[in-house]
């Protein structure tokens, strides 16, 4: 009788090298009211998926503090020890994932029409838009509902002329009408 040897199953990492890298760049020309007023709720034609999170901001890196200042955080005994940092503000960062893959400078254009302050543009073609209370580009990763998952795409591959019709992943065609 031969046995059986089970290894436990490949997990799904739909992550590719080039969904890992990405290009960052400020926009002069943001608009943060349209931006806003645009990803508040959810596309219905679905053209980007925005997410919203919140940014914990530390203030005291942007006052001057003098040279030899002694500060008192008092607190209960019921308290942990950790003293309470009232220099902390709390601001909602949103960003929205184009859900078609584009080139950078469709992505530019695209991210200059919501209104956004910065972009990150995935090397897999995602592009994600950033709002103004973001820090660090939004999020690094690729989250873009219409681009190739798995597929590897390269840079020189996503041509500057393309549009989004040009890009029609995933959908699929019936076998009669070919």
């Amino acid at each position: 009788m031969a046995s059986r040897i089970y290894m436990c199953p490949k997990p799904n990492d739909t992550q590719t090298e080039l969904s890992k890298t990405s290009y960052v760049e400020e926009l002069a020309d943001g608009v943060p009211g349209l931006f806003a007023a645009l990803t508040s709720d959810p596309d219905p034609q679905q053209r980007w998926l925005s997410i919203t999170y919140p940014v914990d901001i530390d203030l005291s890196a942007y006052r001057a503090v003098p040279e030899k200042t002694v500060v008192f955080h008092l607190q209960s005994v019921e308290q942990d020890s950790e003293p309470v940092n009232r220099d902390i503000v709390t601001l909602n960062c949103t960003v929205a994932y184009m859900s078609q893959c584009m080139s950078c400078d469709k992505c530019r254009a695209s991210c200059r029409s919501m209104g956004a302050n910065s972009l990150r543009w995935f090397h897999d073609g995602c592009c994600e838009c950033v709002g103004d209370k973001c820090l660090s580009y939004g999020i690094n990763e690729s989250r873009c509902l219409a681009c190739p998952g798995g597929k590897e795409t390269t840079v020189n591959s996503l041509d500057e002329d393309l549009t989004y019709d040009d890009l029609d992943y995933g959908e699929e065609v019936d076998a009669q009408s070919v």
